[in-house]
């Protein structure tokens, strides 16, 4: 059986601490992960809006031609 005695908890409590920096880290490194594909992604809905922004106006052009020449 193990003998708790003041350098024994300080050491258990120094290992602890180690593992609570090593999970922090690898949290933080998952976040960094996410904002990168979250700026990915919204590149893409970026591009989606102007891509959708141009088609309208590419169509309102053509209806307004339409009409101009049925008058």
């Amino acid at each position: 059986m193990t003998e708790w005695n003041d350098r024994s908890l300080d050491e258990r409590f120094l290992q602890i601490d180690q593992r609570f920096d090593q999970i922090e880290r690898k949290v933080d490194d998952g976040f960094v992960r996410m904002d990168a594909g979250f700026r990915e992604l919204n590149g893409r809905f970026a591009a989606m809006q102007r891509t959708l922004i141009q088609t309208g106006g590419v169509i309102i052009a053509a209806l307004i031609g339409l009409i101009a020449t049925q008058v």
